[in-house]
């Protein structure tokens, strides 16, 4: 069966299977990227029948996408507020630079995009990460209007900067940072940026995103 071929009819699909069989692509790509994702390596660690695998995920591209927006369900499932602040948009991100796992898996993704292109657009597609950035577009406009931002600013760059102080972050700091401590790093991020934010406000966001943590 080649890479191309459809899923073949076979008995109904075991949940305990399908959990296995992502579990072993995500531990696969988080060792050695995408290279590492293999049909017979999935298999063989998760201890199900090639033929298993392909049912499932009959291209390793789609094995890999499931793998990791499974791995990324806490944070996708999550809901945007209708209108959402500098403080909701914090402790997103916070939330997710605080996830052990999403933290390796991001940092896979760094060269995502120049090795395997055609798989980085669909990570994005499937991971709603377009909308996600307009969301902090938004964020950020909003900021501007109420007066947190100075009037005029560079929105696009001032996102720009963000986001890289995003994968500074990821390279930089401890998979075990407290987070607590990384909504105070990226509030920094964002005062150095502009942003005028009251230390009562960075300590509630603080307070929430760790409640909703546990």
């Amino acid at each position: 069966m080649d890479a191309d071929t459809p899923p073949l009819p076979g008995r109904p699909r075991s949940a305990d299977a399908d959990r296995a069989v992502l579990e072993a692509a995500l531990t696969l790509f988080l060792e050695g990227g995408v290279e590492a994702v293999k049909i017979d390596a999935a298999a063989k660690r998760s201890g199900v029948t090639r033929a298993t695998v392909y049912r499932r995920y009959p291209r390793r591209e789609d094995l890999i996408i499931a793998a990791i927006t499974e791995a990324y369900r806490v944070h996708l499932d999550r809901p945007t507020p209708e209108n959402p602040t500098v403080a909701d948009m914090v402790d997103g991100i916070a939330g997710a630079l605080a996830d052990r796992r999403v933290r390796g898996l991001l940092r896979r993704m760094m060269s995502v995009p120049y090795d395997h292109p055609q798989l980085f657009a669909r990570y994005r597609a499937e991971t709603a990460s377009d909308a996600r950035d307009q969301v902090i577009h938004l964020v950020l406009a909003r900021a501007e209007a109420d007066g947190q931002l100075p009037p005029g600013a560079d929105l696009p760059m001032i996102q720009a900067l963000f986001a890289g102080s995003i994968s500074t972050h990821l390279l930089t700091h401890s998979d075990d940072e407290p987070l607590e401590d990384v909504v105070a790093y990226l509030y920094r991020v964002l005062r150095t940026l502009g942003l005028e934010q009251d230390d009562s406000a960075v300590a509630r966001t603080a307070a929430d995103a760790t409640r909703e943590s546990r």
